[in-house]
């Protein structure tokens, strides 16, 4: 199983930063592995996202359950797709009105050890840079 830990300060307020992470539906639009995003069965503070990924020529879809604490947690695991485990948490913790502290976790193993072997580094990569593409994101919304 691979394990990312990231943390930064960002110039964002907390709900910036949450209401950023929480827009799934715009994740293709800046995550260049993102093909297609979108998200169903709102119910308070939870609901499901379908993400599509490509890797070259592979493209597979996952399903997550996500889970949102307002404006401090974001928690979403696969519940279905390539991964035999997948879980993204973001905790937000507010600096100042115009800061925060974002700390990303990735825990994911593939089901497949070919889809491991066929993707496994390109999605190592991406991982990493992951955190970088929001704060990107983050940039071109708010200045």
């Amino acid at each position: 199983m691979k394990y990312y830990k990231i943390k930064r300060d960002l110039d964002y307020s907390d709900s910036k930063i949450f209401d950023l992470i929480c827009d799934i539906e715009k994740y293709s639009e800046f995550l260049p592995w993102c093909k297609k995003a979108n998200v169903y069965n709102k119910i308070d503070n939870e609901f499901y996202s379908d993400i599509t990924v490509g890797f070259n020529l592979v493209n597979e879809t996952f399903t997550s359950k996500v889970l949102i604490k307002r404006p401090k947690e974001v928690v979403s695991k696969a519940t279905s797709g390539p991964f035999k485990k997948m879980i993204n948490k973001w905790k937000i913790k507010a600096l100042s009105k115009n800061s925060c502290q974002v700390s990303l976790i990735i825990e994911y193993e593939f089901r497949s050890v070919i889809l491991k072997n066929l993707i496994g580094t390109f999605f190592d990569q991406a991982t990493n840079k992951m955190i970088s593409a929001f704060e990107k994101r983050a940039k071109y919304l708010y200045g």
